[in-house]
């Protein structure tokens, strides 16, 4: 690969100039770091963001990993939440104390804005309030890209469009990719309560065919949840309200949540990242991890591409065949896994818990938990509890 500092040539104002060499429509995690990444490496990137301000509104929970922060070398840090406690349908809770850093809360804001600073310290332009209107294939490589903001509309050269705007991706719908398998509409209230631990509601009556989570948050907890019955919103104010919490809501925040497998990803000039190429996991519906590992694949075939002066889709494939080995083979297994998931009853769920409740069980998932590579647990947790083939069998085998 590769990865040359490149001398940057003299970047006319943007009003003035619709040539540059990467746009990247979005300004969400995957697509700021795909520009920092190749605005460091010396190449003209505008960042093309419809909202205003970066990292708003908040549209995820911000439980991640403590290796997303490694990566990314921001300090977006709220909580480290002290451990995690998992309510069966039937009131069962499975509870885990925190070991080895597991998981840790984020301020998704902050983290989003963080990352817009580095782009920029990179080199990258970021133009906020920004809307792309269109895309057009010209007769020869690249293509147009139409685009309005403050009133006015202008149209944009780039050599290479990088498709990061999101879960109902404009880019990916105009363009005739693939879409998701499946589009969960998602939201959570701000609770002034204070929480201390994760938890994850299961059950039908609560969030059915996904799950509900309360984490800790600046002002007290998110309460969110997804679901698949078209009835999301009223889920949530259901719990609520049984939790006498409807009175200390501060506000709400939606979003949705692309899942599947996207079996294409580039088109000559034009490549997908992040929740645009459905990078999410399936089974908890984050996608800061996959995004990011995407994003940084995206940018290193994207400046070699450029450095051979062949945008092609043939070229561009390389991004492709990387991110579905790095991280397609997950988010294949999560697919599986969920349709399943999505099948059983709340009474298989009450007796999956009910297994996990048992020590051995628990300290796997205490000892070898990984909320990025949820699939490592499989083969730990049959060896010290062979039962759950007895409840989960059809799960089991989905992820092999």
């Amino acid at each position: 690969m590769k990865w040359k500092k490149r001398k940057l040539k003299n970047i006319v104002p943007f009003l003035k100039s619709a040539l540059s060499e990467v746009a990247v429509i979005g300004g969400g995690p995957a697509g700021l770091r795909v520009a920092e990444r190749t605005a460091s490496a010396g190449l003209e990137t505008v960042v093309l963001e419809k909202r205003a301000v970066v990292g708003k509104p908040v549209e995820c929970a911000g439980i991640v990993s403590p290796r997303i922060l490694s990566i990314t070398g921001t300090e977006s840090l709220i909580a480290e939440p002290e451990g995690a406690v998992v309510h069966s349908p039937d009131g069962k809770k499975l509870e885990f104390e925190a070991k080895n850093d597991q998981a840790v809360i984020i301020d998704r804001a902050q983290f989003d804005k963080e990352l817009a600073e580095k782009a920029i310290k990179a080199g990258a332009e970021i133009k906020l309030g920004t809307a792309v209107k269109k895309l057009e294939k010209t007769g020869s490589a690249g293509r147009k890209v139409h685009i309005s903001y403050d009133g006015r509309k202008k149209i944009l050269n780039p050599k290479v469009v990088i498709g990061a705007d999101g879960p109902g991706s404009l880019v990916r719908r105009s363009e005739d990719f693939p879409s998701p398998d499946e589009v969960l509409p998602a939201v959570q209230a701000v609770v002034a309560a204070k929480e201390e631990n994760v938890h994850i509601h299961l059950g039908k009556d609560v969030a059915p065919g996904f799950f509900l989570w309360e984490v800790p948050y600046r002002s007290g907890k998110l309460i969110g949840l997804a679901s698949n019955d078209g009835r999301t919103y009223q889920h949530l104010m259901d719990f609520l309200r049984s939790k006498g919490l409807e009175n200390k809501v501060i506000g709400f925040l939606s979003g949705t949540i692309p899942l599947g497998n996207l079996l294409e990803s580039v088109k000559d000039d034009l490549m997908l990242v992040g929740d645009s190429a459905c990078h999410v996991k399936p089974m908890s519906g984050g996608g800061l991890y996959f995004g990011i590992k995407a994003a940084d694949i995206c940018a290193e075939v994207l400046v070699d591409a450029l450095e051979e002066d062949d945008t092609s889709e043939e070229n561009l494939k390389e991004y492709h065949e990387r991110w579905q080995e790095e991280i397609g083979k997950n988010i294949r297994k999560g697919m599986r896994t969920r349709n399943v998931f999505k099948q059983l009853t709340d009474k298989d769920l009450d007796s999956l818990i009910e297994v996990l409740q048992k020590e051995k069980a628990k300290r796997v998932i205490e000892e070898k938990g990984d909320i990025d590579h949820p699939s490592r647990l499989v083969k730990p947790l049959l060896k010290v509890s062979p039962e759950l083939l007895k409840f989960t069998g059809p799960v089991i085998k989905s992820l092999f």
